[in-house]
């Protein structure tokens, strides 16, 4: 999976990068489908008491995915927005195999 992290206006550390890069990636491996992440670190604006705001979107084969999350921390925003990664990629796979596996329908004969 391609990840990139992106920081807006200031200088994000190379371990926050390198555990949002690797955080991220892990998250990839559960839907093989999505091939692009793009995290965007910055400050908050509009969230009183939280200054970090963690988004990623995550691309590939039609799907997108995306999670925001703000915290007092950049490394704590990360991990809040990776659980909402988690479970909205758990979503996304849930959807794809009901697609491939339909249900039995009874046959006409059998009542």
């Amino acid at each position: 999976m391609d990840v990139a992290v992106i920081a807006c206006k200031d200088v994000v550390p190379e371990d926050v990068q390198a555990v949002a890069r690797s955080k991220v990636a892990k998250v990839g491996r559960r839907a093989p489908v999505l091939e692009q992440a793009q995290v965007r670190l910055a400050e908050a604006r509009d969230e009183p008491g939280l200054p970090f705001v963690c988004e990623v979107t995550m691309v590939g084969h039609g799907h997108r995915v995306r999670a925001k999350a703000a915290a007092r921390e950049v490394a704590a925003a990360v991990d809040l927005v990776v659980e909402k990664l988690e479970h909205q990629v758990e979503r996304l796979k849930g959807k794809q195999l009901a697609r491939s596996h339909p249900r039995h329908r009874p046959l006409a004969g059998s009542a």
